[in-house]
């Protein structure tokens, strides 16, 4: 597990960063309408990052390994042509957007008036390149996983918010800004990870009959999939934009504290895993892979349990200590940390979600991935529309965390019908178990104050997780050698 451990470090120092950058968003510009245009101008790009990014990705990877077990050369053309038109369809996307932003901002904001959607066209648009940008760096980056490459497309985040950290400290800070120094080494990235490809830079041979028809099929479920969680996220923020101002911002706040661990998690353990998850049920090695969805899943409660109860005890104290400076004061700390425990609630559910939901996909299950998706993410939009009015933001919260719930319980009952050992429902009652137990305890502590006394708390909470889950027969967690993957 030395790529993950690596992984999560950059990982780590890429959130330090992010939150850094966020910090003089907040600072400069509170819980504002020029604070809103910077989020607003982030939806698109994200949206596409996990519709042309993480979708394609979660295809790419099942399908060209099973190409490559076929035979090397016929992998490297597939996953050229696949390249090309990736880029292609990046670079369409982003010039539509760009075209017609003056509508697509009016459709992602529909509460603020003209004068505003004039004023925030031209930052908008330059934050729209970032999806032609993301698409490549997806794509590159799952071919370079295939190849156990991990670290170098893990830099990517760190640039992104290294540049905007950049430009902030030489310039006036400003959307513009932002955007530009989020882009610029993002493309220096493109170009070094293109020439490590080496494969890539050969002819665009034609595919036989049938690769691109069979990759499509695999594709079109994820990319829905994908679509659907993407549009939870964009219809919270335009229900979102008929609130109070500044109702954007908290939730992005807010979602973004939760999400922490939800990406290091992501991003370290499970981009190694999934690929396992693939060879090992191609392979036809069930024990194997029910061996690897387990380590994943006690990964993932490991990640999300402890922090959900750390941002469920002391929610005001996390947002003062990352949030609260400048034009951020306690009324707005007070409000984001409402919340954010709603959307803590639901953090484990967003993680086991992700992990089941690749075991179906590595499972060649993508049409079951996609209908579940479907469901529940109707029910977060509807969720959205029924209860913003009555519960503002809040509303919009918990619907999130409910969608989450729901497509969480049938991703997992679905792995349990294909591999009983790998779900670990023992596994699960145990974590879940401590979790309450701690969550009672630490009711009656008084609430941490400062940063030191929040690291003292949050280290309190760990060592209770491991005497907790330790008394109840949790082995595995605490032996190096089952973490190899050796073993898988």
């Amino acid at each position: 597990m030395n790529a993950s451990l690596a992984i999560l470090a950059l990982t780590v120092a890429s959130f330090l960063l992010g939150f850094l950058r966020d910090l003089f968003i907040a600072r400069s510009f509170g819980l504002s309408w020029e604070a809103d245009l910077i989020f607003v101008a982030l939806i698109l790009p994200l949206f596409f990052e996990n519709f042309l990014g993480l979708a394609l990705r979660d295809a790419m990877i099942p399908y060209l390994q099973k190409l490559r077990c076929q035979s090397q050369a016929l992998f490297e053309s597939v996953a050229r042509w696949l390249y090309w038109r990736v880029m292609l369809m990046g670079g369409a996307a982003c010039a539509l957007i760009v075209l017609s932003s003056y509508w697509v901002l009016n459709l992602l904001a529909p509460g603020w008036t003209p004068e505003q959607v004039a004023d925030g066209q031209l930052v908008f648009c330059v934050g729209a390149l970032l999806i032609a940008v993301q698409a490549a760096l997806y794509c590159q980056g799952a071919l370079l996983n295939m190849d156990n490459v991990f670290i170098m497309p893990m830099t990517r985040t760190l640039l992104l918010n290294a540049g905007a950290i950049v430009g902030i400290l030489l310039f006036e800070p400003s959307g513009m800004v932002i955007f530009v120094g989020m882009l610029l080494p993002q493309m220096a990235l493109i170009v070094v990870q293109h020439r490590r490809i080496r494969y890539l830079r050969g002819d665009a041979m034609p595919l036989e009959k049938g690769h691109g028809s069979q990759f499509g099929l695999a594709f079109a479920p994820v990319l829905g999939a994908a679509g659907a969680q993407q549009a939870c996220i964009l219809a919270e923020r335009m229900f979102a934009s008929f609130l109070e101002e500044g109702s954007i911002t908290m939730l992005s706040f807010a979602f973004r504290i939760v999400t922490i661990p939800l990406t290091l998690y992501a991003m370290s353990v499970l981009s190694v895993l999934f690929p396992r998850f693939s060879s090992s049920w191609n392979d036809n090695d069930h024990r194997g892979h029910a061996v690897v969805i387990r380590k994943g899943l006690l990964a993932t409660l490991l990640f999300l349990v402890p922090a959900t109860v750390v941002l469920c005890s002391s929610p005001v104290a996390v947002v003062s200590v990352l949030l609260e400076r400048g034009e951020f004061g306690p009324a707005q700390t007070q409000a984001t940390a409402s919340l954010m425990v709603i959307y803590a609630l639901g953090l484990p559910a967003m993680g086991l979600a992700l992990l089941w939901g690749r075991a179906l996909l590595a499972q060649h299950q993508a049409r079951l991935f996609l209908v579940i998706t479907l469901i529940s993410s109707a029910m977060t939009i509807g969720l959205d529309a029924a209860l913003y009015r009555a519960y503002g933001a809040a509303g919009l919260a918990t619907a999130f965390s409910c969608g989450a719930a729901l497509q969480a319980l049938f991703m997992g009952l679905y792995v349990y019908r294909a591999s009983p050992k790998g779900l670990g429902v023992a596994v699960l009652a145990r974590w879940l178990a401590t979790a309450a137990a701690l969550a009672a305890a630490l009711h009656y502590l008084p609430e941490p104050q400062g940063l030191l006394q929040l690291c003292l708390y949050i280290g309190l909470v760990l060592v209770g997780f491991a005497a907790g889950v330790t008394l109840l027969g949790e082995r595995d967690l605490f032996k190096p050698r089952y973490w190899s993957m050796r073993k898988t």
